[in-house]
């Protein structure tokens, strides 16, 4: 609106000038026209009251005096010149300078060819017109010239007009101004409103329609956004439901193939003490002491699997407790020290109490995930190093976990929290989505980075209690 209007000024200023400058060029035409012809009426009206026989050299004597009046009259410079061009007289005194009005040689040239008038070259805002001046007897005696001042439009109606002008817009930029800051508040506190609710959205959350009741632009992008609100609520509850079916057919097939390795050697025991009963073997009861040995190994087996899915549950809130971190880490690594001789290990744990609120139990099933990792990946390592530091951090506790074992390659890293991911050759591919999954019920963070061939580190934040 604002913009409206000032165009709207400067179009009209535009016109308005351009039509001054029109109508004053018509104006000063037509005065000096009028003028002109006023002066040359009086220079004739004057050389008929004089003798016939009045020659050129008497002019200046003769018209001395009524050049000035005439100039005065008629607010022009007039000047008479001799038919060879030197000046005779002139109403302007300009001593030493010469003529005021110049007669130039194409001037003198164009009047000796030709009796009409001729204008001679604008100079700034003046107008200079030369004819010649002849007596009764239609000789030529001298050359008139007259300069005139033109009136330029600042000085004309053009100024009055703008001044008219100008009050009635300024009322009306202020009017745009207030108006079009009225309307833009308007329009734009019901966009703040749609952007806080857009801002506040939350997918896990119940989200309450926004209220609009008016039936316009906004209405109608109020109207897309509930009707995508539905939209989204019917997609969250489908997808839920997918991921649910995904995630319970994703445990079924795990929980199959993990309990199903041990059930075969079972299985098999089972068919050959048979064999040896109904055979009435000799060796039956050594062959019934191992089976019963292995049926207890297997069953320790599944025992184990059974509690690491209970791990992936939530930590039970009555085992929470007030757990050292230094000492948890103490206890995992004096379980893996004496499995390999090879392994350097290195412990930097921090001089203060780092103290969480959380399971030992859990913490320590998840240092021995992460511990038994690296010690699988530097198996091959020539000179094969652990490392694991803990330190106090802006109120958190952060421990790392650094090994120089064969790394994980770029392309697998981020699966490695995955269920049923494992670069093993043995095991559940359980233990590092057991080990985030007990990190994150107990408010913590977890994150990676490897350099395949050289490395990983393991790092780990809890809030200190």
């Amino acid at each position: 609106m604002l913009l409206v209007v000032v165009l709207s000024l400067t179009g009209t200023v535009f016109v308005a000038w351009q039509f001054a400058v029109e109508q004053e060029e018509n104006y000063n035409v037509q005065r000096l026209l009028r003028k002109e012809a006023s002066v040359q009426r009086s220079l004739e009206y004057t050389l008929d009251r004089l003798p016939h026989t009045l020659q050129t050299q008497d002019l200046p004597a003769a018209f001395s005096d009524r050049i000035c009046e005439l100039a005065d009259i008629h607010g022009m410079d007039i000047a008479l010149y001799h038919p060879e061009g030197r000046l005779l007289t002139q109403s302007t005194l300009n001593e030493g300078e010469g003529a005021a009005i110049l007669l130039s040689d194409e001037s003198l040239t164009a009047l000796e060819l030709s009796d009409d008038r001729i204008q001679g070259t604008e100079f700034g805002e003046s107008v200079r017109v030369y004819w010649n001046v002849k007596n009764q007897l239609g000789d030529k005696l001298a050359i008139a010239a007259v300069r005139y001042e033109k009136r330029t439009p600042e000085s004309g109606d053009f100024k009055a007009f703008l001044s008219q002008l100008a009050p009635l817009y300024v009322v009306l930029f202020l009017g745009g101004a207030i108006l079009s800051a009225f309307l833009s508040n308007g329009l734009v506190r019901d966009l703040r409103l749609i952007r806080n609710r857009m801002r506040e959205f939350d997918p896990s959350q119940t989200q309450a329609p926004i209220e609009y009741s008016r039936s316009d632009a906004i209405g109608e992008l109020v109207d897309e956004y509930n009707s995508l609100l539905k939209q989204l609520k019917l997609s969250l509850e489908e997808l839920a439901k997918s991921e649910r079916e995904g995630a319970w057919r994703t445990m079924a097939m795990q929980v199959a193939h993990e309990i199903k390795n041990p059930l075969t050697p079972i299985k098999l025991g089972a068919q050959n003490l048979e064999r040896a009963w109904v055979d009435k073997k000799e060796d039956f009861e050594m062959r019934l002491k191992s089976h019963c040995r292995v049926v207890s190994e297997q069953i320790d087996v599944l025992s184990e699997i059974a509690q690491d899915f209970s791990m992936l549950a939530a930590v039970d809130v009555n085992e929470m407790e007030e757990v050292a971190l230094n000492k948890v880490i103490l206890e995992s690594v004096e379980l893996y020290r004496s499995s390999d001789d090879r392994i350097l290990w290195h412990t930097e744990l921090s001089d203060e109490s780092l103290v969480i609120r959380g399971s030992h139990h859990h913490l320590l099933r998840m240092f021995n995930n992460l511990i038994s990792n690296a010690v699988d990946a530097v198996e091959d390592s020539e000179q094969p190093t652990i490392t694991l530091r803990s330190k106090a951090s802006n109120s958190r506790a952060v421990i790392e976990i650094i090994d120089n074992g064969v790394g994980i390659k770029p392309d697998t890293l981020e699966e490695i929290f995955q269920p049923r991911f494992t670069l093993k050759q043995h095991g559940t591919g359980l233990g590092l989505t057991i080990t985030r999954s007990i990190v994150h019920q107990l408010n913590g963070a977890i994150s990676v980075s490897s350099e395949h061939g050289k490395g990983s580190t393991f790092k780990l934040s809890f809030p200190v209690s």
